[in-house]
């Protein structure tokens, strides 16, 4: 393997380093956990008792609630998600309540189950990066860019389903890469597992099971030749599909046949009259207009004269400081300035670090292919979902979480593969900054006043 850097030549200097980036990536999730009051910087989480949003549906598990309700998941808000991570929260209030934690604080306490979905995730994107033969300055830029995502702070404290359907569609990930080397019965039941555990989280798990397609199609491929070989695949991946494609179609089956909900529904749908609203703006605006608004405020803006209408500025403040609006106007607010401009260059480097990929065919072409596959689905939908349902808080960086992944690992096969070139040296040098930047202006965002 060639050598990539100066991590290379001290095996244990490595393990120290990306033990070390890990336990400062997760006292950054504890720290943005612990400075940030459960109803600060949620989505749709509404109030308790009221019986609508993710509280709400949590509340109805408590309460003995049924998996396949009587009543039309469209007239509650946030009812027409998948139960389980929903299920899973009603699960740890309930401990929280028999150890005698007040009501309030028990939900609140639901926090610590998002900083554990956050842990989990971080740790599989270390192996998964491990798993991809990454070593040295590879790996450790590959890892950083995970680590100190500061969208992946907010999604530790995030009480509803997104944290949950990306640490279930990273952990389908990993099996698949290690199916892939190893075309084990226990391997593909843990891919169906995670795969059905993020479809019954949320559905738009279902946008890896291309690439996963793929990579079984591949394996079928290679081993065609050989009657066993061929024989043995035929009937896992027969089986996979049985299992997997009724069991993740049910909760959408039975919300279409009972209550005509539509396989895509979103309370969107129902939203009339939003002051978000931004069908006003044109295709050729909303991908590369940016007068009038988008650049005129740090902050997302909802409405107003400054109201954020391109998809791609939107999506970088979001990645940022999700939608918070800021209030402090001193040295932590310059600071995110620079990590904007910082973290823009390398979302614009990371398309072609993807695409690139794909572009020269090597030894390990299946997997590039099978990342590739997962960023450029992901990125499509995303851009189908922002003019389908056209709210400025359809751009926000939460859609597009996983591809934090495949840009992480593009720099990592780019950083391994240029080996001590100036380019990859100042790539790397770039993700250290970025790095760098995240520590330094979350840990002022928990010292300066913000709002929503």
């Amino acid at each position: 393997m060639r050598k990539t850097g100066f991590l290379d030549s001290d095996w244990k200097k490595e393990r120290i380093c990306l033990w070390g980036i890990t336990l400062l990536g997760l006292l950054m999730r504890l720290g943005y956990v612990l400075y940030t009051p459960i109803f600060m910087g949620q989505h749709d989480l509404l109030e308790l008792g009221c019986g609508q949003g993710h509280l709400g549906y949590i509340e109805y598990f408590l309460e003995g609630g049924s998996i396949f309700h009587e009543f039309s998941p469209i007239t509650r808000y946030q009812f027409y998600h998948p139960p389980l991570s929903h299920i899973i929260s009603s699960i740890f209030v309930r401990c929280s309540l028999m150890l005698g934690t007040p009501y309030e604080k028990a939900f609140a306490q639901l926090q610590y189950l998002a900083l554990f979905y956050s842990a989990v995730t971080l740790i599989l994107f270390l192996r998964i990066f491990e798993e991809l033969g990454f070593r040295g300055r590879a790996l450790v830029a590959a890892y950083l860019l995970t680590a100190f995502h500061p969208g992946l702070y907010l999604l530790a404290g995030s009480i509803n389903n997104d944290g949950p359907c990306l640490l279930f569609m990273t952990a389908a990930i990993w099996y698949t890469l290690r199916w892939y080397r190893k075309q084990s019965a226990g391997n593909l039941c843990f891919i169906a597992v995670f795969v059905l555990c993020g479809i019954w989280t949320k559905l738009n798990a279902f946008l890896i099971t291309p690439a996963i397609g793929f990579v079984f199609l591949c394996v079928l491929i290679q081993k065609w030749k050989s009657p066993k070989e061929r024989r043995r695949l035929l009937v896992q991946l027969f089986a996979f599909g049985i299992v997997t494609v009724p069991l993740g179609l049910s909760w959408s089956v039975y919300n279409y046949v009972k209550f005509d909900m539509p396989f895509d529904f979103t309370p969107a749908m129902l939203t009339v009259g939003s002051t978000q609203d931004v069908s006003e703006y044109s295709a050729i605006r909303r991908l590369f207009g940016w007068k009038d608004g988008p650049l005129r405020q740090l902050a997302v803006q909802f409405s107003g004269d400054c109201k954020d209408y391109n998809i791609g500025i939107t999506l970088l403040k979001t990645a940022v400081f999700g939608q918070y609006q800021l209030m402090s106007w001193g040295l932590e607010y310059k600071s995110l300035i620079v990590f904007t401009i910082v973290n823009g260059i390398l979302s614009l480097l990371s398309l072609p670090a993807v695409c690139w990929l794909v572009i020269k065919k090597s030894k390990d072409y299946v997997e590039k292919w099978f990342l590739f596959m997962i960023y450029m689905v992901i990125v499509i939908f995303y851009i189908k979902f922002c003019f389908q349902y056209t709210k400025v808080c359809s751009m926000d960086f939460r859609y597009v979480a996983l591809t934090v992944l495949p840009a992480g690992a593009a720099f990592g096969w780019y950083s391994q593969e240029k080996g001590e070139t100036k380019a990859a040296k100042a790539l790397f040098l770039g993700i250290l900054l970025w790095s760098i930047l995240s520590i330094g202006c979350y840990l002022g965002l928990g010292l300066t006043p913000r709002a929503w």
